[in-house]
């Protein structure tokens, strides 16, 4: 049990080494500097076909061969990643790269919260794990903010420096798994499913329960809100014509410092999750993330405008504030031997519900349309009232979920 107790206190730190993620502000600048924008396109596919890939095996991994095994993995494949584009000065090398960054992320993806929730049941502290969590990932963003804007400004240097940033983060991030152990209780003797097709499928039926299935929709939603503001800030803030924007040597630094400011809001938000999620309940906290999420799409379709600007980075706020109080209610309603295999589902659903509303826009856009104004514009205002749409119909049913958590209650 004492080791159990050190996963406890590991895994705070855990969370900032393994969001050391410096190479986010320059990833695209970097891969630019080599290759035409053809094949950075590719590499960027690339990226997100492994993600989808890889997601929902490597959940299944964590629940059949261990939590501690597939984060040793997710680190090392994180490492060879930074390794491959460090080095490597051609497609192949990067895209290398990139599908070792997208086993990575995929790996870590659910099992580190899983390990987490597991060690404090273990420990029959599992009461703890929304507050624990939310702290932890208080810590992960503040990180994450300090390594983009650090990522930012080494690439003033040198864009291969936010790499080795990311590195050293990655292999403390190794270090740091190594001291887990991997958490067993009683509930791990039961017979788990051998078939993959079985527990995915066993997943996808814990969707009948109304909090968890309304849950899932109501995050998939969130997130891709959230993602559309990302995907589009760039061509937002080059539209502004502020002078240092057509300073292209500063590119990396602004980038870093909109994302880490962005960051920071997230570091915010988990903060003060627990304490809302206490006053709003959760169906509350989650339609006031929802309102905030599409206030700054709206806000961004109104006009191009500094002062909206700066609303962009408030875009982590919203769903670093549902964070914990979300995985404390998903934890206890999954078994172990599902726990991260559903949590990767989440995950996979949320990035294919986003890839398509992207498809559905370009389908949208005339034939070698510009980025200008009014196409940004336009749309920025569709999302807004897709989105909209969507909210207003999930939120239509909160009662039954709210019900759900009442029966539970009793």
């Amino acid at each position: 049990m004492q080791s159990l107790e050190s996963n406890i206190r590991i895994y705070p730190w855990f969370r900032v080494a393994s969001d050391g993620l410096a190479w986010i502000p320059v990833f695209f600048l970097y891969m630019s500097q080599s290759l035409p924008l053809e094949q950075v396109i590719q590499l960027s596919a690339t990226y997100y076909l492994s993600v989808f890939l890889l997601e929902v095996p490597s959940g299944y991994f964590s629940d059949r061969m261990g939590r501690r095994k597939t984060l040793l993995l997710a680190a090392a494949s994180l490492i060879l990643s930074y390794s491959c584009f460090i080095v490597g000065d051609n497609f192949w090398w990067f895209a290398a790269g990139q599908f070792f960054l997208a086993a990575g992320i995929a790996m870590q993806s659910g099992t580190d919260t899983a390990l987490h929730y597991d060690s404090l049941k273990a420990l029959g502290r599992e009461t703890e794990y929304q507050q624990r969590e939310a702290r932890a990932e208080q810590l992960g963003l503040t990180m994450l903010a300090i390594a983009t804007f650090t990522g930012g400004a080494l690439g003033l240097i040198d864009l291969r420096l936010a790499y080795g940033f990311s590195m050293i983060s990655a292999i403390g991030m190794a270090f740091l798994v190594w001291r887990f152990v991997e958490p067993v209780h009683s509930t791990d003797l039961v017979d788990i499913p051998e078939s993959f097709i079985s527990v995915v499928f066993g997943c996808f039926k814990r969707l009948r329960n109304p909090l968890l299935g309304w849950i899932f929709l109501v995050t998939i939603v969130l997130y891709a809100m959230a993602h559309i503001v990302f995907e589009f800030y760039q061509p937002y803030l080059t539209l502004l014509q502020l002078p240092i924007l057509d300073a292209s040597s500063y590119a990396p630094l602004l980038s870093g410092i909109v994302i880490s400011i962005s960051m920071f809001g997230g570091a915010i938000g988990a903060k003060l999750s627990t304490q809302w999620h206490s006053k709003l309940g959760l169906v509350g906290l989650m339609a006031l993330a929802m309102i905030i999420q599409l206030g700054i799409v709206a806000a961004m379709a109104v006009a191009i405008s500094p002062i909206v600007a700066l609303l962009i980075c408030a875009r982590n706020f919203p769903m670093a504030v549902v964070h914990a109080p979300v995985r404390a209610a998903i934890a206890p309603r999954i078994s172990r031997e599902q726990r991260a295999t559903y949590l990767s589902l989440q995950g996979l659903s949320e990035r294919l519900f986003f890839a398509l509303l992207l498809l559905a826009l370009a389908s949208g856009l005339e034939k070698g349309a510009s980025v200008d104004e009014p196409t940004l514009l336009n749309i920025l205002t569709s999302t807004f009232w897709f989105g909209t749409a969507t909210a207003v119909a999930l939120f239509l049913f909160y009662r039954r979920a709210q019900n759900s958590l009442k029966n539970e209650a009793g």
